[in-house]
Parts: C-alpha cells; structure tokens; sequence
C-alpha cells in the first residue's frame, strides 16, 4: 500500500474513533477493509477523470475544426466579393466605353450618309455587352445586306502562352456569318464593312496580362489586366474598316519576363471576344 493511501486510511480511521463511531481498536482487518473501499473510489474517481480530460481534448478538437472552418468559409466569401465588385468596375468601365464609341459612330453614320432609324437612351443599361447590343440594332446603315455577328468566351483557363500568341475562345455564343474561328481564334471578314470589335481579359489573382487587337497581323490597341491582390478584368473595343478577307484577332503582347515567365488568362466565361457588322460598304 503506497504511503498516500495509508495515510487516507489512517485519517478515516482516526476520524471514525475520534467521533465515536467505534468503541474499540481498529484490527489490521477493519484497517484493510477502509484502505480496500478507498482504493476502489480513487480508482473510479482516476477512470472518471480520465474520462473528462479525453472529452476536453475532443471538444478542443472539434473547436479547431470548426474555427478552420469559419476562416475557410470567410476567405472564400471575401474571394467571390472581390470579384464581383471588380466586375461592377469593368462594367461600369465598359458601359463609359460604349457609350463614347456610339457617340462616334452617330457623327460617322451622319457625316458618310448613313441612316439612322432610331436613337434609343442608352443611359440606364446596365452592361456593355448589352450597349453593344443596342448599337447594332439602332445603327442601320441603308446598304446593308447582311449580317454578320459573332461572340465568343474562355472556357478553360490557357496557360504557359507565348508572346503573340493567338487566344483562341474555345466556347461560341453567336456566329452569325460563320466569320469566327473558334479553333484558330481569327475572326475572318466576309463582306467589306464597318465593324465593332471588344475584348475582355481577365488575369489571374496577383498577375498582369497584356493583350492586343490585331488586324491582319497589325497591332490596333492594346489591354491591361492586372492586380497585386486579386483578379482584374481588362477591356479594349475598337471599329475597323475591313476589306473581305480581313483577319482580327486577339494576341499575346506580354514579355517573357511577366509572372515568371507563366503568361496566363482565366477562363470559365470571364474573358470573351465579340464583334459585328456595323455598314456593309460593299
């Protein structure tokens, strides 16, 4: 018997005859029987201690996960805010863009002759895609004999690109006129015209990206994309006077030296290429 239980007995057995519990001397038999009782509650007292510190460590346990989890579930929230909020700039960016671009082709339409069946307040839409829409059905120059219209996005994310590079967007929307190659990316004219060409290019989280509007292997205009926290999108919108058999395109224009080297645009529907016969001048 270790010296801390003797003692535990020794103290209840003192106890007991000080109170008066017992009348006579404690034999080693009674002696043994406390220190037996005893050692059977410090026993289960010992596996209900246990018992609690193993409940403690799980509950810490499931705590940590769960705040892991929190944190996750936050960052992942605060992910899908930036992006939308960067998207709200771009449109709002887009929308100022359009808007100049039909201003512009009002005066064109105007001083070469055109006519313009109905000018429509485009003040209250909400993105460019549908400013470019409306562009195309109010401007209607009086030759026109055909349509031609195409809209194209980035399904998968492209990777380790070269400079001048062609981007091919792999995913058609529209392709009225078949004019748009989703498997060389070139958009070929078919009739001779004015058109309307936009682009938009969005960059991975922390990257910059550098693109360009080329006719027929001739930079027009380039694209920005770029953020050191997180991800950008970038837009560029441009009219041309294509001859039948005109080549557009979008290219790579970033040097090699650009995110180590890993040149790269985000895909799933976030970067898109468009275009549309404005006045056929055949």
């Amino acid at each position: 018997m270790g010296p801390i239980k003797r003692f535990i007995c020794f103290a209840v057995i003192f106890e007991n005859i000080h109170l008066g519990l017992t009348e006579r001397s404690v034999s080693q038999n009674d002696e043994s029987g406390y220190c037996l009782k005893l050692e059977n509650r410090v026993s289960a007292l010992g596996n209900v201690m246990k018992n609690l510190q193993d409940e403690k460590i799980m509950t810490e346990k499931k705590m940590d996960y769960i705040r892991q989890e929190i944190i996750t579930s936050k960052s992942q929230y605060e992910g899908k805010f930036n992006i939308l909020e960067m998207e709200l700039k771009t449109t709002k960016e887009q929308l100022s863009n359009a808007k100049d671009i039909v201003t512009k082709l009002e005066n064109y339409m105007q001083l070469n002759g055109f006519k313009i069946d109905e000018i429509e307040d485009i003040s209250g839409l909400g993105v460019a895609e549908d400013t470019a829409e409306k562009v195309k059905r109010v401007l209607l120059p009086s030759t026109s004999t055909s349509s031609v219209a195409f809209s194209a996005s980035l399904i998968n994310h492209q990777e380790n690109l070269s400079v001048y590079q062609k981007i091919r967007f792999d995913y058609v929307i529209t392709n009225v006129g078949s004019g748009y190659n989703p498997v060389t990316g070139v958009f070929k004219a078919t009739v001779p015209g004015l058109y309307f060409f936009t682009v938009v290019i969005m960059s991975h989280a922390t990257e910059d990206i550098e693109t360009q509007i080329v006719k027929n292997g001739i930079q027009i205009v380039n694209t920005y994309s770029g953020d050191s926290t997180t991800w950008n999108q970038g837009s560029q919108s441009v009219v041309l006077q294509l001859t039948a058999g005109d080549n557009v395109y979008i290219q790579i224009q970033n040097n090699k030296g650009v995110n180590d080297g890993n040149i790269r645009i985000f895909g799933q529907s976030w970067s898109s290429f468009s275009g549309f016969l404005i006045a056929n001048t055949q």
